[in-house]
């Protein structure tokens, strides 16, 4: 008899095998890593090298790039890559940033200590520039790919360090859609989307709310969704995560402080004498406006402007009013929003050279270290053009920007930071297309400007020395080829151009208008059309070019659609996904997986497959086996 058992002890030794060799593989295949976060959005992982301390392992994975020293009594990492130690601000309010070690408990980081002479054994640990311990990075081992703000990072960069689908699976792996309008561009982080969705116009009740939404792409669910305003206005900036904490800004004048996985109200930002929306008490802070100022009163965008585009860097918010200020705040989950400086651009009424202030709408600051200097740069609907330290707010230099006939210019409508110092500068006839202007680069230092040309350019992505961007012709217009030399017809398409002087390298031509901008990720540009997909092939459409050809990669229609479904929307590019959305109301996940293949999972992980993991296949193959072997054995 005992040797009858044999076989069924076999499988049962087998059957306990199973799981620890499929958990052992696992672990083998994900080392322990190091992120540096840089806490404007930029964020880079690292295989981690050991050490016996957390000095001697920063400094063995990140090489030279990490400087050490003493500080307030311990030693501490004094600076990465440059960028150390900061205190925003002079008054109470001022705020201190600095780098921290963070360490991962297997579900989310941590602060473990700014002390490097600590011990290191093992496990994924986190560099994190914030202002507090509290302050967490949002990037993870389980979700590495983040996108935190309007076009990726408070530099506005639009380069995305993941990967998207190398072909488009139809239908779309997921739409989804709301009364209203999706102008904002789409935050992406712990597997979850989040995106805001203006109001729809006209509309009353519930239908007319702003709103801000919570989704779960894989199992196609709202985990949750908060109304914030009904302005009646269209509601087009971007939010922006720090930490665990998303930030929304609106054309109300409001700026709203929600917890991003339950959101819950946290603060909230509003103009004097208002109560506030959704926060009451010690969380509602109060700022004054200054919408009767002569200098903006008039503006045809002043009332529905409200706040712009808002970055985070150094530890704070930046961003600009519609009444032509440029605001910096502090945001904590205890104390609310804080503000820490406030800059008035000059405004002389008599000397048209010097009205530089006007009102900034939608278009957000960018901020830029450069040799020792952190500058911000904000353009505004007077065509004013704006520089001052970030930390302090002081006046680097202005200027009233105007084209190559010396005509001034509607509006800066969007700065990209190059390599160098030095940064392109869009600027229109203040509409919100990137009809009627030109571009031109400049040193940021001074404001000197190194070569401008008309060409009319919507907001380009930098990668290396080229810049990608949508260019919108009028006849008779010529661009410079870098290959042959010579001047060739300029024609309304996608180009690829050299940031030293503004040739072309490649065009991939389309009558197919873009104002969104594009995205750098991985070797490949992209960018969605502005007009709906009615317009046929001249609208509705995703482009993936190519970055060294423009050749086309892919091109994909959204759908649904319909005849007022425009788009302004920068695409983000992530984790194999391209997220966009229009003025349909709706949000389309674009990958490589068909949206009748998707099947819902218990969790937000991509990894998981549940009882369809081989390994769970394996044990129930084994389990019958072993029930067939055992009725074998007793019948024998």
């Amino acid at each position: 008899m005992a040797e009858r058992m044999i076989p069924v002890a076999v499988v049962l030794v087998m059957l306990c095998i199973i799981p620890v060799s499929d958990y052992s593989a696992a672990e083998e295949t994900t080392p322990d890593a190091l992120l540096i976060d840089f806490g404007n959005g930029h964020t880079e992982w690292i295989d981690i090298v050991p050490g016996s301390t957390l000095e001697s392992m920063v400094a063995s994975t990140a090489g030279g790039r990490a400087v050490f020293g003493d500080m307030y009594g311990e030693r501490s990492i004094i600076s990465i890559d440059g960028v150390g130690a900061v205190t925003v601000g002079t008054g109470v309010n001022k705020q201190e940033c600095r780098w921290r070690v963070y360490a991962w408990n297997t579900v989310e980081w941590e602060f473990l200590t700014t002390d490097v002479t600590e011990r290191y054994g093992s496990g994924f640990l986190a560099l994190g520039y914030y202002p507090s311990d509290v302050v967490t990075p949002v990037s993870n081992p389980d979700y590495r790919e983040v996108w935190t703000s309007y076009r990726g990072d408070s530099s506005s960069s639009g380069v995305s360090s993941s990967y998207g689908p190398e072909t488009v699976a139809t239908p779309l792996e997921w739409t989804v859609s709301y009364p209203g309008a999706v102008d904002s561009s789409i935050l992406y982080a712990d597997g979850m989307i989040y995106h805001t969705v203006a109001g729809k116009y006209g509309a009353v009740g519930m239908d007319a709310l702003a709103r801000i939404n919570c989704l779960d792409p894989v199992n196609r669910e709202l985990l949750w969704s908060v109304t914030y305003s009904n302005s009646g206005t269209t509601e087009i900036t971007t939010p922006v995560i720090v930490g665990n904490l998303i930030i929304v800004t609106s054309g109300n004048w409001h700026m709203y402080c929600f917890d991003r996985f339950t959101g819950d109200a946290v603060a909230e930002l509003a103009p004097s004498g208002d109560d506030g929306d959704i926060c009451k008490g010690s969380k509602l802070t109060s700022y004054i406006p200054r919408k009767t100022d002569p200098s903006v009163v008039s503006d045809r965008i002043h009332l529905e402007g409200g706040i712009t585009n808002t970055v985070y860097d150094s530890g704070v918010l930046y961003f600009g009013t519609s009444d032509g200020l440029v605001r910096c705040f502090s945001i904590d989950r205890e104390k609310g929003f804080k503000e820490i400086w406030n800059y008035t651009p000059e405004y002389d009424a008599g000397d048209p050279d010097r009205q530089i202030r006007g009102c900034f709408y939608y278009h957000p600051p960018v901020v830029c270290d450069y040799d020792g200097t952190k500058y911000l740069m904000i353009g505004n609907y007077g065509g004013g053009l704006v520089c001052v330290n970030a930390l302090d707010g002081t006046k680097i230099w202005d200027q009233k920007v105007k084209d190559t006939q010396d005509n001034k210019v509607g509006q800066v409508s969007s700065i990209t930071v190059c390599s160098g110092g030095r940064a392109l500068v869009c600027y229109s006839g203040g509409e919100m297309s990137s009809a009627g202007g030109g571009i031109m680069l400049v040193d940021v230092t001074n404001g000197n400007i190194i070569w401008k040309e008309d060409i009319r350019c919507g907001r380009p992505v930098v990668y290396g020395d080229r810049f990608y961007s949508y260019v919108s012709a009028l006849s008779n217009q010529t661009i410079r080829d870098s290959v042959s030399g010579i001047d060739v017809a300029l024609v309304s398409g996608y180009y690829s151009m050299w940031v030293n002087d503004g040739s072309m390298l490649w065009c991939r031509q389309t009558d197919a208008l873009s104002i969104g901008g594009t995205t750098y990720c991985d070797g490949r540009v992209y960018s969605m059309d502005y007009s709906p997909g009615t317009e046929g092939s001249n609208g509705g459409n995703v482009w993936c070019l190519d970055a060294d050809t423009g050749s086309v990669v892919w091109r994909c229609k959204v759908s649904p659609y319909n005849g007022n479904a425009y788009s302004m929307v920068c695409p983000t590019v992530v984790d194999g996904k391209v997220l966009v959305g229009n003025d349909y109301g709706a949000i389309y996940v674009i990958s490589d997986i068909s949206g009748n293949e998707r099947t819902s999972s218990d969790e937000i992980d991509y990894q998981s497959k549940g009882l369809a993991h081989p390994s769970w296949i394996i044990t129930f193959i084994a389990v019958a086996a072993a029930i067939a072997v055992a009725v074998i054995v007793y019948r024998h």
